[in-house]
């Protein structure tokens, strides 16, 4: 097979045609369209970059509070024992002083029972002779 005369410029002339568009649409087309590809790339870059730090930052935030919430919690169960520490004693306290008032109370409650009984005795002690002597005549029928 034989290659005709005329294919040899023909060839020449696409391939000249071809550089030159693809020089045309290289500096018109590729190189703008690719700049602006990396400028989107390198804004994803940069709000990867941003988003993963303030992913890190949250969950160093989140840390720290989750860390404040177990120091306020551990801080209030001591309180709260402290404070029942307190009215246990306190309680304690008032049981003691009732305790002492209701044994002062019975003790003074004795010593007037007591002294009222003393005082009934020698009340009936005297009664008791005149009683006797008053028997005593009736039985006998003259004075003792």
């Amino acid at each position: 097979m034989d290659i005709p005369k005329e294919f040899f410029p023909v060839l020449l002339v696409q391939i000249a045609l071809f550089l030159g568009l693809w020089a045309v649409l290289k500096r018109f087309w590729f190189e703008p369209a690719l700049r602006v590809i990396a400028a989107r790339e390198k804004r994803s870059h940069g709000a990867i970059v941003e988003a993963k730090r303030l992913q890190d930052e949250a969950e160093r935030l989140r840390r720290e509070h989750g860390a404040a919430i177990e120091q306020a919690k551990n801080e209030a169960q001591r309180e709260v024992q402290d404070l029942l520490r307190q009215a246990e004693a306190a309680q304690r306290e008032l049981i003691e002083q009732a305790t002492a008032d209701a044994q002062r109370t019975a003790s003074e409650m004795r010593e007037r029972v007591a002294a009222e009984v003393a005082a009934a005795r020698q009340s009936l002690q005297a009664e008791v002779h005149a009683i006797a002597r008053e028997v005593a005549q009736t039985v006998l029928g003259r004075a003792v």
